[in-house]
């Protein structure tokens, strides 16, 4: 009988490392697309699983920076078979390659995906004016 248990036991954990992906130490990073227009740049985060509240977005001087955390659901009696869903701490940083009009920054979060708009500062016009030079002789 013993000896029916423990076949039972490594058939099951054979089994368990057919399925089993495991990534130790693996940050989780929310894939991110940064789209460039004439006018503004849209940043596209796909993170589900989350409230408005949980996520953090902070303008620095020339860097978008988007925190947050999603956490693991609680599972009773429950074996993994596959791990892909990041969950945790996240950080997104962005470099700003231009300036912006911070006041109409938005930002909305619908259906799991987080989408902030930054606009471009307006370049003031240079103005060129010839300088007739006068002969002092």
């Amino acid at each position: 009988m013993q000896d029916e248990k423990n076949k039972a036991r490594e058939r099951a954990e054979r089994r368990w490392l057919d399925y089993s992906v495991w990534r130790p130490n693996r940050q989780f990073v929310p894939p991110t697309d940064v789209i460039e227009f004439e006018d503004r740049i849209l940043v596209v985060v796909e993170i589900a699983a989350l409230r408005p509240s949980d996520l953090s977005i902070t303008l620095l001087e020339n860097q978008l920076v988007i925190t947050g955390t999603r956490e693991r659901p609680p599972l009773q009696n429950a074996a993994y078979h596959q791990v892909e869903i990041g969950y945790g701490e996240f950080r997104v940083e962005i470099a700003l390659p231009w300036s912006l009009q911070r006041d109409l920054v938005t930002a909305t979060y619908r259906d799991g995906l987080l989408e902030v708009e930054l606009p471009r500062q307006p370049q003031s016009q240079i103005s060129v004016t010839d300088v007739n030079v006068k002969d002092e002789e």
